[in-house]
């Protein structure tokens, strides 16, 4: 099958020339990739290619897809070639042809995981753990599929062997989250593995920012004009933003890492031996929770199908301005980095949700995890008391509108189902479904019942404690907190629309 180059001019031509397809053998397998989602082929994988193609590294990327095998199949199909179409709601931008995945497997089955596992048998770079949060736990795939893969390199390669292992799931402490898992959630194999996974293996935090929706999510005839110009079917053809000003941070605090991100810093890329703390915090609090609790949720309970609508609606909009400039005052005083704006670098985010068309359904995926991630901070820290009225009201208001969405009207057979402002009804996908068996049969009751609710759902330190935390986190000690959100948390569910009481407490 033939293989399209792209000439880089954007208008008023299209231009093609065919060249030869690369083959397998071009690149040897350096790195494993357990995952094959959209950010990791428009992060990791491109950056990858830009130091290959830069001859300052030379190693190709194995895919292992953990579900199903569709993305698997039309890797080897297309030969790892795939295309990264930048774009934002004036056209596209750029489109870059990327190289750097040599072949892949399914890890649904047994066979399609000992083709990943014979990879092992060379020596590797860095394994790449690129699923969801939830993906991250004793007994998930990724994470027994990521424990196979270190004993059988250790076994081949000896004690003295080492390798990085990367989770871009962006949760804080990823790396050691990882490790912590491995070594001790995990069947003992032999005290000197047990000592390689701690001295030997660097499971390097990383933060990870770049705006992937999906394919059915982009104009069509955006999507026509890629296939236009790409001149040939692409079944993995990945469209995003262009590239963030910091968008990769890895903490190599051994300096361990030898595949050479550190060389990208012109592209974003920050390698450090310190600690990415305060990064991974600020991309959490000031732009992740941009979506949640900022925008998404209320956008899907009020009949808004995208983000950017939501961002640049005449009422959400200017909302979502002040209740993330709040943010940014509350994390410039809890975690200041020097020479670093966090207005500014939230801002920097709410624009580029406003030029990037992008499904409000896609972000909601795992909720209570992200409330944890991304507003506890705010709740708990010793300046959300300095903060204005306003700030308090929009913020415990954000805050209730997640819950209003995890609001479930039925529960048959183990779905549970919510229903928008609009009466349209939808399942709620959270795995975790404590907050929802709380909040079950809430529409209507009075407001002692949801004061009872919601100090039963922050007072638990199981939902608001992170994985690595070691002091229990009870969020219902902030008792400003708990007034307003219960105040609008009855609202919601007695007959106001998010909009409606927007309106209300809006400035």
């Amino acid at each position: 099958m033939g293989i399209w180059l792209l000439w880089k001019t954007y208008r008023p031509e299209i231009k093609k020339e065919r060249i030869v397809p690369k083959t397998l053998d071009q690149l040897p397998v350096k790195i494993l990739a357990i995952g094959a989602g959209g950010l990791q082929r428009a992060l990791t994988h491109e950056f990858v290619h830009q130091l290959n193609q830069r001859e300052i590294y030379h190693g190709g990327i194995f895919i292992g897809q953990p579900r199903g095998s569709e993305k698997a199949e039309a890797f080897n199909q297309q030969q790892g070639i795939y295309h990264v179409v930048v774009f934002d709601l004036e056209g596209i931008k750029d489109i870059q042809r990327i190289e750097s995945v040599v072949g892949a497997t399914t890890l649904a089955s047994e066979s399609g995981r000992e083709v990943f596992y014979a990879h092992t048998e060379t020596e590797l770079d860095l394994i790449l753990v690129g699923v969801t949060e939830a993906g991250i736990a004793p007994g998930e795939m990724a994470m027994d599929v990521l424990d196979e893969t270190l004993f059988r390199y250790f076994s081949r390669h000896g004690i003295d062997s080492t390798i990085c292992v990367i989770n871009t799931d962006n949760i804080r402490n990823n790396g050691h989250i990882i490790q912590n898992i491995l070594i001790n959630e995990y069947p003992l194999r032999s005290t000197k593995y047990s000592d390689w996974l701690s001295q030997n293996v660097g499971f390097l935090d990383e933060m990870g920012d770049r705006i992937v929706p999906q394919s059915q999510d982009v104009p069509e005839e955006m999507r026509q004009e890629a296939a236009e110009r790409i001149g040939q079917q692409d079944e993995l053809i990945t469209y995003t933003e262009k590239m963030p000003s910091i968008c990769l941070v890895i903490q190599d605090e051994h300096q361990m890492l030898r595949v050479p991100f550190a060389d990208l810093t012109g592209s974003g890329v920050v390698v450090t031996i310190e600690s990415i703390d305060p990064h991974h915090d600020w991309k959490l609090l000031l732009i992740n929770s941009v979506h949640v609790p900022g925008i998404t949720h209320k956008g899907m309970l009020s009949g808004i199908e995208t983000v950017n609508d939501a961002a640049n609606h005449g009422v959400f909009g200017p909302h979502l301005e002040r209740l993330m400039d709040g943010y940014a005052k509350i994390v410039d005083a809890d975690i200041p980095i020097p020479g670093r704006s966090a207005h500014n670098y939230s801002w920097e985010f709410i624009n580029r949700i406003r030029q990037m068309r992008d499904s409000n359904a896609r972000i909601n995926i795992i909720e209570t995890i992200k409330l944890r991630e991304r507003a506890a901070d705010i709740i708990k820290s010793p300046n959300y008391h300095s903060a204005t009225d306003s700030f308090k009201d929009e913020f415990a208001y954000s805050v209730a509108t997640v819950l209003r969405f995890l609001t479930p009207v039925n529960t048959k057979d183990q779905t549970y189902t919510g229903k928008t402002d609009l009466g349209i009804n939808y399942e709620i996908k959270d795995p975790n479904r404590a907050i929802q068996d709380t909040l079950n049969e809430a529409f209507g009751t009075n407001l002692s019942d949801v004061e009872t609710r919601m100090q039963q759902i922050f007072a638990n330190t199981n939902h608001w404690t992170p994985p690595s935390g070691t002091q229990q986190v009870d969020l219902s000690k902030n008792q400003d907190f708990m007034t307003r959100i219960n105040r609008f948390y009855h609202k919601l569910v007695n007959g106001e629309t998010c909009f409606s009481l927007l309106e209300q407490i809006s400035p």
